[in-house]
């Protein structure tokens, strides 16, 4: 069955973006890696519109940003063409898409916003990134949102998540996207809500304001109680790069910055201050041995009480002295 009305207009357009490549060396007195990585800014306004909460992916050779007015991707993330593929989710600030068995798939559709909203437990599928397939509108996925999905041991994995002020300390996973199992509850961490998941040596990192890590996704030990010691921190994407883990837009008590926290083993975090703007939100993915990074907004404190938006595109990667490029 073809995805439903709100996504039957299909569209195509296509752009290309075009501009210099600018470089700038990672720079921080305290930090043990600012010799060897470097960013480099490549696209001052990508094709889409700034914003934040959407999602890139590096599939089969090709970048792919999937914002919340469609679909574009790239071979090097400077030139840039639109998909026909619309946003089949709706409202990426609540759920997310994820890449599981050589497809997408779009887990739910959520449309509004916290106070008043319209949930579908829909799955949406592509192959060809041209068009969606609805695999079922009445899947039993659970009806929440602000988690991030991920995959592990060849399954789809959820934990936590919120709905209607009701926060959850629960993990589901599925096989298939459409059937889901609760295989644990009642978590050691306890309720969580906006939690990132990353896989590192064969081994899960759950990363909020604190770590936890897993070998199973079932049974959990705390690796350390502040990723920064007497701060809350916020808004970060997380990635693993190069055996690390990285923590992009790092923010911290309600003030918004450009900072990085980098961490070998989820329980040491060094940190690195990159030289584009302060924000959160922001949507990266590791392409070609790169990580590239673009949208994301920052403001509303008194500072900066309007909120700015982004769109440039950047790229880290190892510097000509990085062990790793010898």
């Amino acid at each position: 069955m073809k995805i439903h009305a709100f996504v039957l207009l299909l569209f195509s357009v296509v752009q290309c973006h075009e501009t210099s490549v600018h470089h700038t060396n990672i720079r921080h007195e305290a930090s043990g890696y600012s010799s060897n990585y470097v960013w480099k800014r490549l696209v001052d306004n990508g094709p889409w519109k700034p914003s934040y909460n959407f999602q890139l992916f590096s599939i089969r050779d090709t970048l792919w940003s999937f914002h919340h007015d469609g679909a574009w991707y790239s071979a090097d993330g400077m030139q840039w063409k639109e998909s026909p593929l619309l946003n089949a989710i709706h409202n990426h600030g609540f759920l997310d898409y994820v890449y599981f068995r050589n497809a997408i798939y779009g887990l739910g559709f959520f449309k509004g916003n916290i106070e008043q909203y319209h949930f579908i437990p829909a799955i949406f599928k592509t192959e060809d990134y041209i068009k969606w397939d609805t695999i079922t509108l009445n899947s039993n996925l659970p009806a929440r949102y602000f988690y991030h999905p991920f995959v592990f041991r060849n399954k789809i994995w959820i934990i936590g998540g919120e709905r209607d002020g009701v926060i959850f300390s629960d993990v589901w996973n599925s096989a298939d996207a459409v059937t889901w199992l609760k295989v644990k509850d009642s978590l050691p961490f306890g309720r969580r809500s906006n939690s990132q998941v990353v896989e590192l040596d064969g081994k899960l990192f759950l990363l909020n304001n604190d770590v936890w890590s897993s070998v199973n996704g079932l049974d959990w030990q705390k690796e350390t109680d502040q990723i920064v010691a007497g701060a809350n921190i916020f808004g970060y994407a997380a990635i693993v790069f190069d055996n690390k883990i990285w923590l992009l837009g790092c923010n911290r008590n309600q003030q918004f910055s450009s900072e990085v926290f980098v961490s070998e083993n989820g329980k040491q975090w060094t940190s690195e201050a990159a030289p584009w703007t302060p924000r959160g939100g922001i949507a990266a993915t590791v392409h070609q041995g790169k990580i590239f990074l673009t949208g994301g907004k920052y403001g509303g404190t008194p500072g900066q009480p309007r909120f700015v938006y982004s769109n440039d595109i950047w790229t880290l990667e190892p510097s000509a002295d990085n062990p790793r490029k010898q």
